[in-house]
Order: C-alpha cells, then sequence, then structure tokens
C-alpha cells in the first residue's frame, strides 16, 4: 500500500495567489492537464489546451501564411459579403450555401503551393461553389488552365463576375484561364475529351460520388501521367473514423459513410496511392 506523502512536487508545488471569491487553490490559476491531481481539473486542462491547440494552432497558422493572392481575395471578400440566404429565398440558387462551404482558407493557400510545385497545363475542378479553390490553382501556376464542373448556372456567373472584376484591376488573367461547365459532375465528366487529359485534379462535390468521378477518370483515360488528385472532406466531419455513438450530425451519415468507403477503395486501389493530411476536414492527396 503507498503511503501518502502530501502534496506532490513538480509544477503543481508553486505557490498560487488566491483571492476571497476563490473556492480552492485550483481555481485561482489556468489548470493543465499535469497540474493537478484532482480530475475535475486535469480535464479543465485538458479542455483548456486542447483550445490552445485547436485554435490557436490554425490562427498562428494563418497569421504566418501570405499565398492569398488579389483573385483569391476578392473571391473570399464577396463571398463573405453575399446574402447568400437571400439568395436561396429568391430562388436564384439550386441550394442553401454558406461561406462554410467554401475551401478553407489555409487548405486553398496549400493547393495553390501545391499547384506552384506542380506547374501542371491542365486541371480539372469537381466541384466549384464560389470559386475559392480555382483561384487558388490559376494563381498557383500563371499557364494553367483550368476546368471546373459545377452544377449550379447561378454560381457559374457569381465567379466569372468576380474573377473579371478582380482581373481588370489587377491586370491578371484568371477569368480567361477558367472554364465553367455547368450540370451534373457525373454527366459532365463524360463529355470531356480523352485527348485533352489534366495533370491536377480537385475533388470537392458530392460527398457520395467521390468514388464514382475518380472511376470516370480512369476508365476514360482523363488523368496524364503522374497526375494528381486533390479530394477534400475525406474526414468528414469525423465520421468515417469515429463510433456511431459519437455522431452529433446524423443526417450527415450517409455522406460520412460514402467517404470512408471511398477512402478503403482509394487505399485498396492496385493504381492508386494516397495520404490522408488531418487539415480541417481532411484533405486526400492521390497518385
Amino acid at each position: 500500500m503507498p503511503e501518502y506523502v502530501g502534496r506532490f512536487s513538480g509544477t503543481n508545488a508553486e505557490a498560487k495567489e488566491m483571492n476571497a471569491d476563490s473556492s480552492s487553490a485550483a481555481s485561482a490559476h489556468h489548470s493543465t492537464s499535469t497540474r493537478w491531481s484532482v480530475l475535475s481539473e486535469r480535464i479543465q486542462g485538458l479542455l483548456l489546451e486542447a483550445t490552445a491547440v485547436g485554435v490557436g494552432m490554425e490562427e498562428y497558422c494563418m497569421d504566418m501564411s501570405g499565398l492569398e493572392g488579389a483573385a483569391m481575395r476578392a473571391v473570399r471578400e464577396k463571398m463573405m459579403k453575399t446574402d447568400w440566404k437571400k439568395e436561396w429565398e429568391a430562388g436564384r440558387t439550386m441550394f442553401a450555401y454558406g461561406e462554410e462551404m467554401s475551401t478553407d482558407p489555409l487548405e486553398a493557400q496549400m493547393i495553390k503551393a501545391m499547384t506552384t510545385m506542380k506547374q501542371p497545363r491542365r486541371i480539372l475542378e469537381i466541384g466549384m461553389f464560389t470559386g475559392y479553390g480555382a483561384a487558388a490553382m490559376l494563381e498557383g501556376c500563371p499557364s494553367a488552365r483550368v476546368v471546373s464542373l459545377e452544377i449550379d448556372p447561378f454560381l457559374k456567373g457569381w465567379v466569372e463576375e468576380c474573377l473579371a472584376a478582380a482581373d481588370a484591376s489587377g491586370g491578371s488573367d484568371t477569368a480567361a484561364r477558367l472554364n465553367i461547365v455547368t450540370g451534373p459532375a457525373l454527366d459532365t465528366l463524360q463529355d470531356l475529351p480523352p485527348s485533352e487529359k489534366f495533370d491536377l485534379v480537385f475533388v470537392d462535390a458530392n460527398k457520395s460520388e467521390y468514388r464514382r468521378y475518380i472511376e470516370i477518370l480512369l476508365e476514360l483515360d482523363l488523368l496524364a501521367d503522374r497526375a494528381q488528385i486533390i479530394a477534400d472532406n475525406t474526414l468528414y466531419c469525423g465520421i468515417p473514423y469515429t463510433d456511431p455513438l459519437l455522431d452529433s450530425q446524423p443526417a450527415r451519415r450517409a455522406f460520412g459513410d460514402a467517404i470512408r468507403d471511398f477512402n478503403q477503395w482509394v487505399k485498396d486501389h492496385p493504381s492508386l496511392q494516397q495520404v490522408i493530411l488531418p487539415m480541417r476536414d481532411g484533405v486526400s492527396i492521390i497518385m
């Protein structure tokens, strides 16, 4: 039987100032997960540290990153100013949108960096929304041409107008190098000519159709040699790797299950290799 040793030594041995309202020494300071042996204090410390890492790390990365160019900034600023609820209620959009549906700013900068390193001649984007990802890739390689498949005709005009205005003020040509094709991606993919292959593909559309998108690319021989595919949301809401008991968004379960199946299918495919990065909602690099 261990003998009682009194107060634990270490970081928790430091004296703490207490005020009249403090119920304990623990309440007079910010807890850490290692400072106190009391379970509730350890939990408080873990939550505090998780917040510091989960929120602070991303904020720091954003502060230290500077790859957002003029076209990207124009899209992001217009997106934040657009009243998406009003557009939906007026019947101008096919779906109810929100700015959270756009490619994350830090992720978009990573995609821009990858495009700069890859220097692709032709890029395919499956699922465009407001074109933030498209703008990132257009900026990443000034000679590349991007074909974006987007189901909603409203977004085609929205993006073309935004990039044209940004180009006019900045002297760029992003709008001229972007070809937006409207319609369901499973249909428009079939119309792409095999003679015009793609060096880079960015997938961010219907999560339940990810596998079929890649199957069509392979079946129609639309990928150039050493082509790379970037797939967004491959850790979809945590569903692919968490127990259903933890599911706080059951309406999204089917999409998360489809993403889990897609990830496994890619891993098992004899012609594909992937790495999944824990950035935001998950990003897969597939080769």
